[in-house]
């Protein structure tokens, strides 16, 4: 299956309500979206940690790269936060790399086990919406419906 030019918009709403279906024990919420960024707070052992993620796009690559910030009135040294991304990055799929206290994913390559092979065109922040333009989608439906209805068995749907 094959689908061309879409284009989504993420609120923060959005983006909190994904967060809790996802991930619902991990400490973040998305507080706003500007053109400069996705706006946030994040629990760190005892702090609420504010960052900025500023996510940018290699469409021939199809890397996704996001550059996070954090500030917090009690200073964290930059090893620690660098240890901690890589530690909570160990066991994630080929793909995601942890650089200088910024992840990095290769969008191609944490879904081509799915059989899914996406172009993505732009990935930007606008005003209250975090922007996805994908070129195009494709889905390698062939043998795969079996898995497809196990996930959803597995989701309870």
């Amino acid at each position: 299956m094959r689908i061309s030019n879409i284009r989504v918009r993420l609120s923060a709403d959005d983006l909190n309500s994904m967060i809790a279906e996802f991930a619902p024990d991990v400490p973040l919420r998305i507080l706003a979206i500007q053109p400069d960024g996705v706006r946030g707070q994040f629990k760190f052992l005892m702090w609420n940690i504010d960052f900025a993620a500023r996510p940018t796009c290699s469409a021939d690559k199809g890397e996704i790269s996001i550059e996070v910030s954090a500030r917090k009135l009690v200073n964290i040294p930059p090893a620690l936060v660098q240890m901690s991304l890589q530690e909570a990055m160990k066991d994630a799929p080929q793909g995601i790399e942890v650089l200088r206290q910024s992840l990095r994913l290769n969008v191609a390559s944490l879904l081509e086990p799915l059989g899914i092979a996406l172009k993505l065109n732009e990935f930007t922040c606008a005003e209250g919406a975090l922007v996805i333009d994908l070129a195009r989608v494709e889905i390698d439906m062939k043998g795969r419906t079996s898995e497809l209805r196990s996930m959803w068995k597995r989701r309870g749907e």
